[in-house]
């Protein structure tokens, strides 16, 4: 049986969180594109699997730090496409802090991700955020990845 596009989504991030990089390449594409806009240094757009792991990992740190709460709006899905608008609220010690509504667009074809895209609601409240958030240039990726 053919796996729905949340479970597809959800598959992901279970690899992702295991650094399981064949996982992760069951659903993703090789030649996936995942898209952050903004005027900030995590912004632009991201070309294959390394490169949108290093984004994550990027972007994992921050919320490590930032410890949000996400409150999940509205998740909805068609053949092709899996959209997620978020409210989230960051909680960083530094008072560096953002409260804002994000949608995610997921985009698949032959079974695996293909693209996502993030939109913001308020796009220069997310580039002050993320142009003052400490950003870490490590990527798990490379380092010794769980293979499952």
């Amino acid at each position: 049986m053919e796996k729905t596009k949340q479970q597809l989504v959800d598959s992901f991030f279970q690899a992702y969180s295991k650094r399981d990089i064949i996982g992760i390449k069951k659903v993703m594409a090789e030649n996936v594109t995942w898209t952050f806009l903004g005027q900030h240094k995590l912004a632009g757009t991201k070309n294959g699997i390394e490169a949108v792991i290093a984004f994550f990992d990027k972007m994992g740190s921050i919320m490590i730090e930032s410890k949000p709460t996400v409150d999940k709006l509205i998740v909805s899905s068609n053949d092709n496409y899996v959209i997620e608008c978020q409210h989230i609220k960051t909680n960083r010690e530094d008072n560096i802090n953002i409260e804002h509504d994000i949608c995610v667009l997921w985009t698949f074809e032959n079974g695996k991700i293909i693209s996502g895209k993030h939109f913001f609601a308020d796009p220069k409240a997310v580039d002050a955020y993320f142009n003052a958030v400490p950003v870490h240039t490590e990527s798990l990726y490379g380092t010794n990845p769980v293979i499952i």
